[in-house]
């Protein structure tokens, strides 16, 4: 497996499945650059990691976006792991800016910079969106994301027409400790995800780094588009 002589961009990697992504992407050759809205985040992610080049970005303001992807010029593939934090909440205790602002960060977001990097991509490159398990499989007090994770699988398979011949696919993670759970303390964390992984297929919920590896596998398979890759530990069939 290579992604030598290739630009990769990762939106959302200073950290988490993201930056899983862009580690993985520099292993295997890739000219990898990470945007974000976090400047300190960013520094903290390129330190250990030698060659990763890094741009601060707001993936929800159009202006940005187009701006950083003119500077980067021709590229191979595009992955968004870009999201709002949204904790559980019932339908009639909804936060409704909270609410937009997932909408606003993650599904228009992701849109957005679709919009633009497709008009640099070359021949053969991809777009990949983060969806998630609770597109297909439903839980109380998690409408918003529920939502926007089904609406970025719609808008995948619908884009995969609209750019063919570029590719576009969505990955579908289940339980993965990152920091999108720092709204609850570690030891609650840890205490979840150990809890978890006892009752997932697997016997474990995956990691960063398992999950990124649909992204590097969907980057080089050629044939792929229109699809969701689930990548979730078993928790849709559990």
């Amino acid at each position: 497996m290579s992604l030598s002589n290739q630009t990769v961009v990762v939106i959302g990697g200073s950290s988490g499945i993201g930056l899983a992504v862009a580690r993985g992407a520099l292993r295997l050759g890739a000219r990898v650059i990470v945007g974000g809205r976090d400047a300190e985040r960013l520094a903290a992610a390129a330190a250990p990691n030698p060659g990763l080049e890094t741009a601060t970005l707001d993936i929800t303001r159009e202006d940005e976006v187009a701006a950083f992807f003119e500077r980067i010029g021709a590229l191979d593939h595009l992955v968004v792991t870009a999201g709002a934090l949204i904790g559980s909440s019932p339908l009639r205790a909804l936060d409704v800016a909270v609410m937009r602002d997932a909408f606003d960060v993650k599904l228009t977001g992701s849109l957005i910079a679709a919009k633009h990097a497709a008009q640099h991509l070359r021949p053969g490159g991809s777009i990949g969106f983060t969806s998630g398990v609770l597109a297909r499989k439903p839980s109380p007090h998690a409408v918003v994301k529920t939502a926007v994770n089904a609406a970025l699988e719609a808008a995948a398979r619908q884009l995969a027409r609209e750019l063919a011949p570029l590719r576009v696919y969505a990955i579908s993670p289940g339980p993965v400790n990152t920091p999108s759970w720092r709204l609850m303390d570690d030891a609650s964390r840890t205490a979840m995800f150990d809890r978890l992984g006892g009752t997932l297929p697997v016997g474990f919920a995956a990691s960063d780094d398992d999950t990124a590896a649909g992204y590097l596998f969907a980057m080089q398979a050629r044939a792929l588009t229109g699809a969701v890759i689930d990548l979730d530990s078993g928790a849709l069939v559990a």
